[in-house]
């Protein structure tokens, strides 16, 4: 089973990727303003996932990916692969598990700041 992540890019906007069973990332979304149109684009893609083209292109390297495209827009770029059968397997494990995907929210700091505090005896702890 793959996991969907949704993160925060250092310039402020959002993403979400599409990683498999692994953890390797295969898919990159592109770029949001907000978190919830990341929610609002993975719920249109699970229920128009039929709908879904692959458009192949290969690079000046020869590395190869691919694009999601759902009525002539697109959505995102797979990884760089390096041949052809790796994306052939990149493109039937999004097409395999991408409907049953968790989706992860790695936007929050659920573990705000760590201050070390100094014990009588010399050692560090560690409060929250």
């Amino acid at each position: 089973m793959g996991t969907l992540v949704i993160s925060q890019r250092e310039n402020g906007t959002y993403k979400y990727t599409y990683n498999n069973r692994k953890g390797n990332v295969i898919f990159t979304s592109n770029s949001h303003q907000h978190k919830t149109q990341c929610m609002s684009e993975i719920t249109v893609l699970k229920r128009n996932f039929d709908r879904i083209d692959f458009l192949k292109y290969k690079t000046p390297s020869g590395k190869m990916y691919f694009r999601i495209v759902v009525n002539e827009f697109v959505l995102g770029s797979s990884r760089k692969f390096t041949t052809p059968l790796l994306m052939e397997k990149g493109m039937d494990d999004l097409k395999k598990n991408f409907l049953n995907s968790e989706v992860l929210d790695f936007t929050e700091d659920i573990f705000g700041t760590i201050n070390e505090l100094e014990t009588v005896e010399g050692l560090k702890t560690v409060a929250i």
